[in-house]
C-alpha cells in the first residue's frame, strides 16, 4: 500500500509537462474543421495491428468519449468524422462534461457505479494521478508495446507520467504562450521586435515599454489571463528564467526557493507593473483585443482564435520575456486514456491510438492552433515553420521548462495565485512569498506523514 502511494506523489510531483492550458478551445471554421478530419482520414490510417482489427472487423461498435466543450472546440468533431470514416462499424459518441470541474465530475463518473464511458479525455497530471489511484483506467503498457510505438516520439512526456513502470494515457496536443502585442503602437514607439530566442525582451525591457506607451485609454501590458492556474502558468517561466524555482528539485521543499532572493526580486518586478498602473488587476477578457493593452502575456488559444474577429487590431507576437539570461518557456499538454469500465477496451484503444498518432496530433495545429504533442508532426510540417507559429516550436523545442514538480502542487498553485494577486495589490513580496512557502512546507510534512 505505501508503495503504491508513494507512486501516487511520484505522478502528482510530475504536474509541469502535462498540466492543461488554461482555458478551453475556442471557435474555428467548419471548413478547416472538415478539412482537416479530411486530412486526417487520408493520412491517419497506420500498420494494422491486432488491436486494428477489433475496430475495423465485426460488428458495430459504439465508443463513448468523455470531453468538454464540444460546440466551441472544433478538432473534438474533426477527430470523431476522421476516425468514423477510417472505421465505418465503429460509431463515437460524445459526453460534453464541460469545461468547469471537468476533471472533478470524470472522476465521479469513473468511480461511480455503472460508468460506461470508453475513452475519457483528461486535463491534467493531479487529475491523472486520482483516476489511477482510484484504479478508474486501463494500463495501455501492452497495447503500446503490441503497436511499437516509440515513446522517444513524445519527448519525455510520458516518460513524467509513467506509474510504476506503467502509462494510463497518452498525450494529444502541448501548449504555449507568448507575447503578443499591437503593431501600430510598437511602430508608433520605434520599439525593436527581437530578431530571435536569444534576443528577447528582458522583463525590465517589457516594463519600460509599457511605461512610454501607457495611456489613461490604454494600459501597457495585460499580465493576469486568469487568477487561478494561469497565474503559475503563464509566471513561473520568468521565476525560473530568474534562476528562481520555486520548489526544489525533488519537490520537497519550498522555503528557500519559492521565496529566495531572486524569487523575491521577480516578484517585485511584476508588482511594478500594477504600482505604476501599466497593468489591470481585473482586465476584460478581450482587453488587448480592444486594444486596451498595448501588449499581452497569453496562450496560443487566443491569438489564433480570437484575433481573427477583431479585423482593426494589427497584432504581432514574440518570444516570452526573461529575467535571466535566457528565456524559459512553460508548456503542458491534454491526454487520452480507457475507462477500467470500457467493455471492449481493444477497440477503445485503436480509437485512443489513431487521436495521438503523430497524423492525428497535427491536426490540434491545423483547426485549434496547438502544438502537436509528437516530435514526429513537425516533420515536413510547414505551419510550425511560419511565424508565428515557429516562435512557438523553437520555445518548445529550446526553452520548455514544465511547472514546478511537487506531491503537493494543487496547494502550491493555490497560495501562489493568493501571494501573486496580494503582491500585485500592494503586500510585500517577501512575506507574501515566505507565507507559500511555510504553507507548502506544512502540507508537504503533511502528506509525508500520512504515508509512513
Amino acid at each position: 500500500m505505501k508503495k503504491r502511494v508513494l507512486s501516487m506523489l511520484l505522478v502528482a510531483s510530475m504536474t509541469g509537462a502535462l498540466l492543461a492550458g488554461c482555458g478551453s478551445g475556442g471557435t474555428a471554421s467548419t471548413d478547416a474543421s472538415a478539412d482537416a478530419a479530411a486530412d486526417t482520414n487520408t493520412a491517419a490510417a497506420g500498420t494494422e495491428t491486432a488491436a486494428d482489427a477489433a475496430a475495423t472487423d465485426g460488428e458495430a461498435v459504439t465508443l463513448k468519449w468523455a470531453i468538454w466543450d464540444q460546440e466551441t472546440t472544433p478538432y473534438w468533431n474533426a477527430l470523431k468524422e476522421a476516425y468514423e470514416a477510417a472505421n465505418p462499424n465503429v460509431t463515437i459518441e460524445m459526453v460534453d462534461l464541460g469545461s468547469t470541474d471537468y476533471m472533478t465530475v470524470l472522476a465521479t463518473e469513473l468511480s461511480g457505479s455503472g460508468s460506461d464511458f470508453d475513452v475519457v479525455t483528461i486535463k491534467d497530471v493531479p487529475g491523472y494521478a486520482t483516476l489511477v489511484q482510484k484504479n478508474t483506467l486501463e494500463s495501455l503498457d501492452d497495447y503500446i508495446a503490441d503497436a511499437g510505438i516509440n515513446l522517444a516520439d513524445f519527448n519525455g512526456i510520458t516518460d513524467q507520467v509513467t506509474v510504476d513502470g506503467s502509462l494510463y494515457e497518452l498525450p494529444f496536443r502541448s501548449d504555449y504562450w507568448l507575447i503578443y502585442y499591437n503593431k501600430d503602437v510598437f511602430e508608433e514607439h520605434g520599439f525593436r521586435i527581437p530578431e530571435g530566442i536569444d534576443d528577447a525582451y528582458t522583463l525590465d525591457e517589457v516594463y519600460e515599454m509599457a511605461k512610454e506607451v501607457s495611456t489613461p485609454e490604454m494600459v501597457g501590458i495585460k499580465i493576469i489571463m486568469n487568477k487561478g492556474e494561469g497565474l503559475i502558468y503563464g509566471l513561473s517561466p520568468l521565476f525560473d528564467s530568474a534562476g528562481a524555482p520555486l520548489v526544489s528539485e525533488d519537490g520537497s521543499k519550498a522555503d528557500g526557493y519559492i521565496n529566495s532572493e531572486k524569487s523575491v526580486e521577480t516578484a517585485v518586478k511584476l508588482q511594478k507593473f500594477f504600482d505604476d498602473k501599466l497593468a489591470n488587476i481585473d482586465p476584460t477578457p478581450t482587453e488587448f483585443q480592444d486594444q486596451k493593452a498595448a501588449m499581452w502575456i497569453a496562450g496560443n488559444i487566443n491569438q489564433v482564435v480570437q484575433f481573427d474577429d477583431f479585423p482593426d487590431l494589427h497584432w504581432g507576437a514574440t518570444y516570452l520575456p526573461k529575467t535571466g539570461d535566457h528565456v524559459v518557456s512553460n508548456c503542458g499538454s491534454w491526454t487520452l486514456g480507457i475507462s477500467k469500465d470500457c467493455k471492449d477496451p481493444d477497440a477503445a484503444y485503436v480509437a485512443l491510438e489513431f487521436m495521438t498518432n503523430s497524423e492525428s496530433t497535427r491536426l490540434y495545429g491545423e483547426v485549434g492552433g496547438y502544438p502537436p504533442a509528437r516530435k514526429s508532426a513537425y516533420e515536413n510540417n510547414t505551419q510550425w515553420d511560419e511565424y508565428p507559429y515557429s516562435l512557438a516550436k523553437e520555445q518548445l523545442f529550446e526553452a520548455a521548462v514544465p511547472r514546478p514538480k511537487t506531491p503537493v502542487y494543487t496547494v502550491l498553485t493555490s497560495k501562489f495565485a493568493e501571494a501573486m494577486l496580494d503582491i500585485f495589490t500592494g503586500s510585500d513580496a517577501k512575506e507574501s512569498l515566505d507565507a507559500v512557502a511555510s504553507y507548502v512546507d506544512d502540507e508537504y510534512a503533511r502528506v509525508k506523514d500520512s504515508i509512513k
